[in-house]
This record gives structure tokens, C-alpha cells and sequence, in this order.
């Protein structure tokens, strides 16, 4: 493995092995208690129609001259983590080049990181040998390689996290205790991990060994901090939980620290070992009697940063831990958005497209926002020489200096994916796509009317909304006129969903109805038509014989038995309907039946009268009395 030199600090050259040993001995005396453990205007743009290619990707931190800014951001009331990041940057003013995440042993590492690095962020992720059911990996076992099917499966999920990714195996282990083991076995743990990942052929990793900062200090002379350094073959940097406890936790110091003194065996102990330095998690709680100091604090931090040439990644960890590290809204917040946006914490450019939406139905107008896209060692917003805009749907924009404020875009139903890329005044580009996904119209995939019965029915409709809420109204008829309507909220889901009523009542006995469904969102309206068929007394309907000869007819019986098992027959005679043929088995179908019963033994030249009788449980029709007359 290749031992990554540190770069030279910005302010001075370390020329001398001397200065070195005196600068570590004199630290060596100093005591800290670690961080806690607390995680689980501009050109027209010119329009075309080439297309280009552009891919997010994150600042490789191997070639950033410069440190990179970060942050935890914890997920809150968001809808997901990635949601929660973007509002923190709306709000600092800034894209985050690195993104602090935890997970657990049987997390999926790509999935939970896969979001940053397709928004161009370097992910600092820590994982716990512990599962998701609480249940601990112990070291031993690690070492033993009992794991290696699950790091088998972490490397290869790293592997799709390319370009680089910070990874720490249990950070803060020093303060683990004996549930995960000892330091010996977390050494071996450690270096069974690397062991596998580098067998998968995983090259994207930088090893990020995160103790405590007291682990650093007690004493700084050791070369394996208390015996859990794994070995410089297989750590690439050094990092640790800076904090400023001012005595916001029982127990550790009220001493308000500066980060230079939190961080003093952080840079001696990376020094030594000759890597560079993370600040995995850092920050400072304010001090109640000078609402001013934790500002004052941060301003020295950023000055620290500047400084300190080997320092290549921080991030700050804004969230409730041991103590609430949380920068919040007041002056500390002010002055932290302003430090961050300085020219010295972008040693890449940064791309940042920002869609005033990303989701609509039918068509949707945005407008695209990259004015805040920003050059090498250039302050936010600034430094950009070019820019184009591969709007995701054929057409490009383009032009020179920073990206326009607001460029307004139609898009019609679809998925489209609009990237934005920028190249800076040094020649080095850097890019960001967005997901904007516009829904189509909506569909009615299905009816069904079931439960009917002689004065009732349930109505029931399948629909897709295509991922927008919407509205479902049912409305039925006799005929023309309409007799009942009832409406439904429909959620935001692709797919499937049954929507139903059973608003119809007080309808009349055996009488068709026909009903409409018809479900609307902003992308607009779909309809389907079906009707069904009351139960009740079976109809008929008058028709002529179909044959009459000197001895014999046949009559034409058509009946509707309207739902209910229905016979009918034919009542006949001279004078009066006093025969009757056999009864006809009809069924209890909806629909009109047809059959022709003959008569017999008739004398010729007679006129005979008749009627078709049909009868079901919910009543009898007697057809009207007809005649007709034999031949002869």
C-alpha cells in the first residue's frame, strides 16, 4: 500500500525532524476526554438541441488542495436523510463536499450513502459491528473471520461509492469497553476488515482510524494510542470527535477549550505517522454568560483550518450527541454560513443545480438555479469561467461566467434527469444532476359493481394517480337523469388503488342504472362508464307469434329475469287464458332471454288469445293479452 505523505503546512514548512520530537514531547503532558459516542447575473443562455454527458462526482479529497467542508446532518422531520442535506446547504449557502453518516453491521452501505455521492459528496461513513436487532459482532469474531460474508458484502457495496469513501470500522472503539473485546482484538478486527476488502479488489477507500481524542493524548508518545492504532499499512488517515465540552457533560471538563488545543494530539499523532488528518465530528456548545464566545470560537476554528496544511476533511456535527452541538439560527449559525462560504474551504469546484421543484403532474414549469455554483479557492457563488445545462430532455442551455439565478424550464410527463456543469478559471470542471419526475394523467384500470341487491349497490373502482393525490367521483343514472354522486380522496401512489362507495340507496327494483368514475389530479381527468341492474319482478316484452298455422303457433317469449331466478310460460285459449304451457327455466341472469314455446291442437280458422307470464321472488309480470288467428 502507498503511504500518503502529508502536504506542507500553509503557513510554514516542517523542514526538521528535531522541531518535530520537541513539538510532540511537549504535548505529550496534556490530557483530554474524547467526544461521546453518540450515534448510533448573468449571459442569456443560448439554447440548443446537442446533448451533453455530464456525471456528479465527488471531490477527491487524494487531489483537494485544500480541506473539505462537511457535516453530520441527522434526518429530523424530513422525508429522508437526503431531503434533510439539502435543506442544511439551502441554508448554510453552500453544497457540503463531505457527508458524516453511521451505520450499523447489516445496513446496505450503499444505499445509505449511494444519495450523497450522486449529489458529489464524499461520504465519511462509520460502521458499528452491531446489528440492526441490537445484537454486537464482537472483535473476535471479526478478526477470526466469522464476518467475512457481510464484509464481503460492505465491499462490494463500497466498491459502488466510487471515487473515494472515508471508512472507519467502530469509531471511538478506545471507548467501546469489554462487550466488543480488547485492543488487541480490535486491532486485529481492523485489520481482518481491510484484509477482506482488499481481497474483493476495492481501491476507493481511504481508511479513517477515528478515536477519541484523549486516545491521541494519553499519552502521545505511544505509537499505537493505548494499543488500538491497527498499523500505517492499513490506516490512510487520522481522525477524531473534536469537541469544546465546556462542561456540558457530567464528569469532563469545564475548561473552555479551543479547537487548536482539542486537536493537539490529533496533529501530532497524524504527524508521526505521516497522514493526514480528519475532523470526523467536531463543534462547541455556547457559553451562557458570553452569547458571543462560541462564534468567536468557530472564527478560530476556520482559522485553524487554514493553518493547519494537513488537515483534509472536517465535519461538523450538528445534531444533539452527549451535548446539543446544534448550530441553530442564532449568531454562531451567522457566523459559521459566513466562514463557510470563504474561498478557502472550496480546494475543488462545486456545481449546484437547484430546481425550484422536482416533482409535478401533467407539465411542469421550474425554474433551474446554479448561480451559486462555485470555483477552486473561490468564495461561494463565484469563480466560475463556463457553464451548460443538459436539461434531461434533448435540449441544452449554455453560456459563460456564473449560471443564471433562474432558468425557466417546461417539462412534459416523465422522468428526466437535467445536469449542470461548470467549469472554473483554473480549467476544472465539477458538475450536479438533479431527478425532476412529472407525472402523467391519470387512469381508471378497473369497475366492479358488487352487493346489489333490489334497492342498493356498492360501487367499486380501481385507479392509478400516478404518484399525485387526486380525487375520485362516483355518479350514477337511471337513464339521463342523475340520481346519486360521491367523491373520495386518493393518495399520492403509482399503482393500484381501490377506491369504493356505497352511497347508491334507495334505488327502484329492477331498473338499470349506469354509472361513471372519473379520477382527477393536476395532471388531469380519466373516466370509465358501467351500470348494473336492480333486482325485481322480471320484465317482458310484447312481441307478435313468431308462426301461425292452421294447427299450430309459436310464441315469441322475451323476459328479462332482472337478477332473480326466473320461469316464465305462455297462458292461452279461445276465450279466456285458461291453458298454459310448461314453465321455462330462465335463470336469474340480468339480461333479456329469448324462446319460442309451441301450441298445439289448434282448430283452424280460430282466433286464440294469449300472454307470457313470467315470475320470480320478487314478482309476477303478466304480459298483455294478444290475439291471433289460425289459418285454414
Amino acid at each position: 500500500m502507498t503511504v500518503h505523505r502529508p502536504r506542507t503546512s500553509r503557513t510554514a514548512s516542517r523542514t526538521s525532524s528535531r522541531p518535530r520530537r520537541l513539538a510532540v514531547a511537549g504535548l505529550a503532558a496534556v490530557l483530554l476526554v474524547g467526544a461521546p459516542a453518540a450515534h448510533a447575473a448573468d449571459p442569456a443562455p443560448a439554447t440548443t438541441t446537442t446533448t451533453t454527458t455530464a456525471t456528479t462526482t465527488p471531490a477527491d479529497p487524494r487531489s483537494a488542495d485544500g480541506t473539505l467542508l462537511g457535516q453530520f446532518v441527522p434526518r429530523g422531520d424530513a422525508p429522508t436523510t437526503e431531503v434533510a442535506v439539502q435543506r442544511a446547504e439551502d441554508a448554510l449557502g453552500r453544497r457540503l463536499a463531505v457527508q458524516r453518516l453511521y451505520q450499523r453491521w447489516d445496513d446496505n452501505l450503499l444505499t445509505a450513502a449511494g444519495p450523497a455521492v450522486q449529489r458529489g459528496r464524499v461520504p465519511m461513513l462509520s460502521v458499528l459491528p452491531k446489528r440492526l436487532d441490537g445484537t454486537v459482532v464482537r472483535w473476535a469474531a471479526l478478526a477470526q473471520g466469522a464476518a467475512d460474508a457481510q464484509i464481503r458484502a460492505h465491499a462490494q457495496q463500497v466498491k459502488g461509492l466510487g471515487p473515494v469513501v472515508y471508512l472507519t470500522l467502530h469509531h471511538e472503539a478506545d471507548t467501546a469497553g469489554a462487550t466488543y473485546g480488547t485492543a488487541a482484538e480490535y486491532v486485529a478486527a481492523w485489520r481482518r476488515y481491510v484484509e477482506v476488502f482488499r481481497a474483493e479488489g476495492v481501491t476507493n477507500v481511504l481508511w479513517t482510524w477515528v478515536p477519541t481524542t484523549g486516545a491521541l493524548m494519553r499519552p502521545t508518545t505511544d505509537p499505537t494510542a493505548k494499543g488500538f492504532y491497527p498499523g500505517d499499512d492499513v490506516v490512510d488517515r487520522v481522525g477524531t470527535d473534536a469537541y469544546n465540552w465546556f462542561g456540558c457533560k457530567s464528569g469532563n471538563t469545564a475548561e473552555w477549550r479551543s479547537l487548536q488545543h482539542v486537536t493537539e494530539g490529533l496533529r501530532a499523532f497524524a504527524w508521526n505517522h505521516g497522514k493526514k488528518a480528519v475532523l470526523a465530528e467536531w463543534g462547541s456548545v455556547e457559553d451562557p454568560a458570553q452569547p458571543g464566545r462560541r462564534a468567536a470560537w468557530l472564527r478560530d476554528a476556520f482559522d485553524l483550518f487554514a493553518s493547519w496544511g494537513d488537515l483534509e476533511a472536517v465535519a461538523y456535527f450538528d445534531t444533539v450527541g452527549t451535548c446539543d452541538w446544534r448550530l441553530g439560527t442564532g449568531l454562531a449559525a451567522q457566523t459559521y454560513r459566513e466562514l463557510a462560504a470563504g474561498a478557502a474551504l472550496h480546494p475543488r469546484p462545486v456545481a449546484w443545480l437547484e430546481p425550484s421543484a422536482t416533482q409535478g403532474a401533467g407539465t411542469l414549469t421550474l425554474d433551474l438555479r446554479g448561480d451559486r455554483s462555485t470555483g477552486t479557492a473561490s468564495a461561494t457563488g463565484t469563480g466560475v469561467a463556463s457553464w451548460s445545462l443538459d436539461l434531461g430532455d434533448g435540449t441544452t442551455r449554455s453560456g459563460t461566467g456564473q449560471p443564471p439565478a433562474a432558468l425557466r424550464h417546461t417539462y412534459g410527463a416523465g422522468t428526466f434527469t437535467p445536469t449542470l456543469r461548470v467549469t472554473d478559471t483554473h480549467g476544472v470542471s465539477a458538475s450536479d444532476t438533479r431527478t425532476v419526475t412529472v407525472a402523467p394523467a391519470p387512469a381508471v384500470t378497473g369497475v366492479a359493481e358488487r352487493n346489489v341487491t333490489t334497492t342498493s349497490a356498492d360501487l367499486f373502482a380501481w385507479v392509478d394517480t400516478r404518484g399525485v393525490a387526486g380525487t375520485v367521483t362516483f355518479e350514477w343514472r337511471d337513464g339521463a337523469a342523475v340520481v346519486g354522486r360521491a367523491s373520495a380522496a386518493v393518495g399520492a401512489r403509482s399503482g393500484g388503488q381501490e377506491v369504493s362507495t356505497t352511497a347508491p340507496r334507495g334505488l327502484v327494483p329492477g331498473t338499470r342504472y349506469t354509472w361513471t368514475v372519473t379520477v382527477t389530479t393536476a395532471a388531469g381527468s380519466a373516466s370509465r362508464e358501467d351500470g348494473w341492474l336492480t333486482p325485481g319482478p322480471p320484465a317482458v316484452r310484447v312481441m307478435d307469434p313468431a308462426y301461425v298455422g292452421p294447427t299450430t303457433a309459436q310464441i315469441r317469449v322475451r323476459v328479462t329475469p332482472n337478477g332473480a331466478d326466473t320461469t316464465a310460460w305462455v297462458e292461452w285459449g279461445t276465450t279466456a287464458t285458461d291453458q298454459r304451457t310448461p314453465a321455462l327455466a330462465l335463470g336469474a341472469v340480468t339480461y333479456e332471454r329469448a324462446e319460442q314455446p309451441a301450441l298445439t291442437g289448434l282448430t283452424p280458422r280460430t282466433t286464440y288469445v294469449y300472454r307470457v307470464v313470467a315470475e320470480n321472488v320478487h314478482g309476477r309480470t303478466l304480459g298483455p293479452v294478444q290475439t291471433f288467428t289460425t289459418g285454414g
